[in-house]
């Protein structure tokens, strides 16, 4: 099988984010989509986030009863800075006849080199970028075939429609008072607004 691997803090997961795993199942011919929260996002170590049970909730009810999508604890079970690296290693156990597919966006490619060992990842996984509105094609491209040539990648592109909505955003506003439902789906809406986990 080809699993699609989809990492976040997912703070709290939004539509775009079920977009994007949607996409990326049809036009990367994927089987399945594994969602993984993180334990502390290793480039915002000092960000306030709610706990990995809240996250995780969260992300079970966004996916919904899709049977392609499910949801992973491993990084939040393994505690500490979370590493791509390590945890595809971990999945790479589990899934030993199957084909790991880590998906990012085309910002997070051209920063991929700065991770904890970016060799690791690419040679565990194929990496499908999607290709959205901010980036020029060409500067995409150039940086996929930087990372083909010096570390052998195997990088699919994706295009996808944009939609624009960040975590970031959803938390202020809710703190704002402000509707948040054409960002978010009733469930997390409800599991939000019941455990008040963004209040204050």
């Amino acid at each position: 099988m080809r699993i699609g691997i989809f990492g976040g803090t997912f703070n709290p997961p939004h539509n775009g984010h079920i977009h994007l795993a949607k996409e990326a199942l049809r036009k990367a011919a994927l089987d399945k989509m594994i969602f993984i929260p993180c334990a502390i996002p290793p480039h915002k170590p000092n960000l306030e986030i709610p706990s990995g049970e809240h996250r995780l909730n969260m992300v079970r009810l966004a996916i919904g009863e899709d049977e392609r999508f499910s949801v992973s604890d491993i990084e939040i079970e393994a505690g500490g800075k979370s590493y791509t690296a390590k945890t595809l290693e971990t999945l790479e156990e589990i899934y030993p006849d199957d084909r790991l597919c880590f998906i990012v966006g085309a910002d997070s490619l051209c920063e991929m080199e700065t991770w904890f060992c970016p060799g690791e990842i690419f040679k565990r996984a194929e990496i499908v970028v999607a290709m959205r509105g901010g980036m020029k094609e060409r500067f995409l491209d150039a940086a996929i075939d930087l990372l083909r040539q010096k570390y052998n990648a195997d990088i699919t592109k994706i295009s996808m429609t944009e939609m624009e909505i960040s975590s970031s955003e959803i938390r202020d506003r809710i703190r704002k008072g402000e509707s948040i439902a054409d960002m978010v789906n009733k469930e997390v809406i409800d599991y939000i607004e019941k455990t008040q986990i963004y209040e204050g």
